[in-house]
């Protein structure tokens, strides 16, 4: 491939894939699959920008650590460990240069990391195969990928790290060829500097070193010639995970550092099954995995008819990927529960061998003679390439579509403006923020523009050790203050003065006394004239917009009857109406609230849903397993939903108890207020 136009072709097609599928979310704030870890990442180079650009300091929003206290302990610093942080500081230096430090800096910093990487792996192919559209083919393959294109303008360092691997795994390639010293260097660099940045690409390195021993052995090459820069990296690999120890020590961590192996085999096997379900169609899409066995078979086919066809280079990088390829499902034999939970593992293990792999395979099929067959087999590549191209598309789509469900889409919408608002109230910059059921523990601090501490699990206990530290204001927000601050320490209202409230958010300080006040002085509607109330108490006939109204005489929490929801019953009571025109002048609160009696709750969904046109608009639900503590006792329940402003009137607003557990339930003086 000597020409430049031919590579100036490959930049064009890589350029092109980043523009089509990401030129709508270059500044999209981190959010959906993998929020929580995006935005610890974005927040460490805000910390960066925080702390005059300090490398050795790194530091996020949060002042309490996951690690190793999980999030238990309060600190007088927001610095913690972390891996080689460099693709966090070069975004900060570079929002630092232009000024900005909205999202779009970050994204744009790995994106274009991205594209060398894509870039060097044409180079690699081309290098193997020979073959100029096979290569093209290997990187559309790759670039296709889900769980590729989804990180590859985000915030974690695995693109980074494995475009590192990529260009050193290039150089050394050609180090096999050339044998010249600047190769190995190169790409013993390269390869280092992955490593320090993401610890799992210590496994393509190690890789490269069992090649290196294998040639050492058979006298192909000289210990004298490599010992040096092998020596050099180790050091500087050893010393920052010295220097990572000791801030871990010093500061803790929000990043995990420890494995997290199957249980038994059994539980290997529920992982594995979990894996597949979950990100099967992440990793690769239906064509990827139909192209695969169709290129082995082929390769096969002609490994038989032709013999074994490989180069230097290629022996070698079968060598290479065998031992990759083991030293990753080592690393997936201790944390393969993170495997299920997170997609991104992939990138940083077993994408880069399939994709070489892949190489490999073409490598095994002869060049096709010129003329008809040539014609048609490029034109077999450029179709299944443009049908590849197209099918990351739709998959985009649904990994970026935020549902009224999702707690953390729903937690950045809470905290959108929360910094003018906090501006507003004369809250300085400097204040420590006790942020009650944070979801993501670096988001709401981003959103805010301060610093702070994050009760991440709300029960009682934690809640109450928190409110001992040392801050200046106590924020919540107002959906779920109710299910999950309220319900498991109802004596939080003693505790707390009310400072403001925007509507999304509420800004309390701690009282200095016992506060008395009821749950509906404290949210603020005890005052206020509903605009809907309606209650069913099963003494009387129900109004019409009451469904599986059941009922019983066994128990009872005032007068004769109680609704009774049966093992048997899919859905037990709901409500709907249709005749709440005032849902279209703006957003409101639905406050339920109802007492419930049960023996034992397993799975039983308390939902609101709204639909226009047979699709959800709005639909959140609570597990009463998590709301119902004291069993064969009646308890009261109470729930707070805010309705989003609907833009017609022809809808259908439904709240209802979904009994996915087949629960046996009593539930009386069941009771909706919209206000």
């Amino acid at each position: 491939m000597k020409s430049v136009s031919s590579k100036i072709l490959v930049i064009v097609l890589i350029l092109f894939l980043a523009l089509l599928y990401h030129y709508q979310n270059l500044n999209e704030f981190p959010s959906h699959i993998h929020a929580w870890a995006q935005s610890d990442r974005y927040a460490l180079s805000l910390g960066f920008l925080d702390n005059g650009l300090n490398f050795f300091k790194p530091q996020t929003f949060v002042y309490n650590h996951q690690f190793p206290s999980n999030w238990s302990k309060a600190s007088e610093y927001s610095i913690t460990a972390v891996d080689f942080p460099i693709h966090d500081f070069v975004p900060a230096l570079m929002m630092k240069i232009t000024a900005s430090d909205e999202p779009w800096v970050f994204r744009l910093y790995v994106l274009i990391y991205s594209l060398f990487g894509l870039f060097f792996l044409f180079k690699i192919s081309y290098s193997i195969s020979t073959n100029y559209y096979k290569s093209i083919f290997v990187v559309v393959f790759a670039a296709t990928s889900p769980v590729f294109v989804y990180y590859q303008n985000g915030f974690l360092p695995t693109i980074p790290s494995l475009s590192n691997t990529i260009i050193g795994l290039y150089f050394y390639i050609k180090h096999l060829d050339d044998n010249k010293q600047r190769s190995f260097i190169a790409g013993i660099f390269f390869l280092t500097l992955a490593s320090l940045a993401r610890t799992t690409f210590i496994i393509p390195f190690i890789a490269v070193l069992c090649v290196e021993l294998i040639r050492m052995i058979k006298k192909e090459t000289r210990v004298a010639a490599k010992i040096a820069v092998i020596t050099i990296s180790f050091f500087l690999l050893g010393f920052y995970q010295l220097y990572n120890g000791y801030l871990r020590e010093k500061y803790g961590s929000v990043f995990l550092n420890h494995f997290l192996p199957p249980n038994n085999w059994d539980d290997f096997l529920y992982i594995l099954t979990k894996v597949y379900t979950n990100w099967g169609q992440q990793y690769f899409t239906t064509a990827h995995y139909l192209i695969f066995p169709l290129l082995v078979l082929t390769s096969i086919i002609f490994l038989f008819k032709t013999g074994p066809r490989f180069s230097t280079q290629s022996r070698y990088l079968v060598l290479f990927v065998s031992a990759y390829f083991w030293g990753c499902i080592m690393f997936a034999a201790v944390m393969l529960k993170q495997f299920s939970a997170h997609d991104y593992y992939f990138l940083d293990t077993f994408f880069l061998p399939v994709i070489l792999l892949l190489i490999i395979l073409f490598s095994l099929i002869p060049q096709t003679v010129k003329g008809k067959m040539n014609t048609i087999f490029i034109v077999f590549l450029l179709i299944v390439s443009v049908y590849l191209i197209y099918q990351p598309i739709k998959t985009q789509e649904n990994r970026r579509t935020t549902s009224f469900w999702d707690k953390t889409g729903a937690t950045i919408r809470n905290f959108d403006g929360s910094a003018a608002f906090l501006d507003s109230l004369g809250i300085s910059k400097d204040s420590k923020i006790l942020v009650m059921d944070a979801v993501c523990p670096n988001i709401p601090f981003i959103l805010m523009e301060r610093k702070g501490f994050v009760v991440m699990n709300t029960t009682k206990e934690n809640i109450e050790t928190a409110l001992n530290w040392d801050y200046d204001v106590i924020i919540f927000q107002n959906e779920y203050f109710i299910s999950d601050i309220f319900t498991p320490f109802p004596d939080i209202l003693t505790r707390l003065v009310k400072v403001a409230d925007n509507g999304n958010i509420t800004v309390c300080k701690l009282s200095k006394t016992i506060n008395p006040q009821t749950l509906s002085d404290f949210i603020g509607v005890a005052d206020k004239t509903p605009l809907l109330t309606k209650c069913i108490t099963f003494d009387e006939k129900p109004d019409i917009q009451w469904h599986n109204t059941n009922s019983s005489d066994k128990f009872s929490y005032s007068g004769l009857f109680s609704g009774h929801l049966l093992p048997e019953h899919e859905f037990g009571l709901t409500f709907k109406t249709k005749d709440l025109s005032l849902l279209t002048g703006g957003s409101s609160t639905l406050l339920m609230t109802s007492y419930f009696l049960s023996k034992n709750v397993a799975n039983c969904e308390l939902v609101t849903s709204i639909q226009m046109n047979g699709q959800n608009v709005y639909y959140k639900s609570y597990n009463l397993k998590t709301l119902l503590k004291d069993q064969n006792n009646w308890e009261k329940v109470s729930l707070l939903f805010q309705l989003p402003a609907l833009p017609e009137k022809d809808y259908e607003l439904a709240v209802f108890l979904w009994n996915t557990g087949k629960n046996e339930l009593f539930y009386d003086n069941f009771t909706i207020t919209i206000y």
